[in-house]
């Protein structure tokens, strides 16, 4: 006949979990600290794996790393319609990903300082969704 055996997972508390992660980090990471990574990666998260638009979000943000772009300029490198890249720039300047230069015509889009500190999380979600 069928033999079944259940295994019990031991899953620790909330509390514990976060100890670990303090402990982890060391005594530099303050609560307010992991809510406000966690956090980030969370929005980072919704707004490329969220939606349909996601991975073109990811190659703006990828691509403005290391140099600032106007949206032409993004539209030209990525081959994508003016107002698409238009639209995605808003997005990632209303959740605080990008800034845009004082400007208003041509102005050069760049990464946020926040965004900066946290490139790593935006390629392990590109790596993830398979988008370069």
């Amino acid at each position: 006949m069928f033999s079944t055996s259940i295994s019990l997972i031991c899953v620790p508390s909330i509390s514990s979990f976060i100890s670990v992660i303090f402990h982890s980090f060391g005594n530099n990471v303050s609560h307010n600290d992991f809510n406000d990574s966690r956090r980030f990666k969370i929005i980072l998260w919704s707004i490329i794996c969220g939606t349909r638009g996601g991975p073109n979000r990811a190659k703006i943000l990828n691509l403005i790393k290391d140099t600032p772009m106007n949206a032409n300029k993004i539209a030209t490198v990525l081959g994508l319609d003016h107002k698409t890249v238009v639209h995605h720039v808003k997005i990632l300047s209303k959740n605080e990903l990008v800034s845009k230069a004082e400007k208003d015509y041509g102005a050069e889009y760049q990464l946020t300082q926040i965004m900066k500190e946290n490139q790593t999380v935006l390629e392990e979600i590109m790596q993830k969704i398979g988008t370069k």
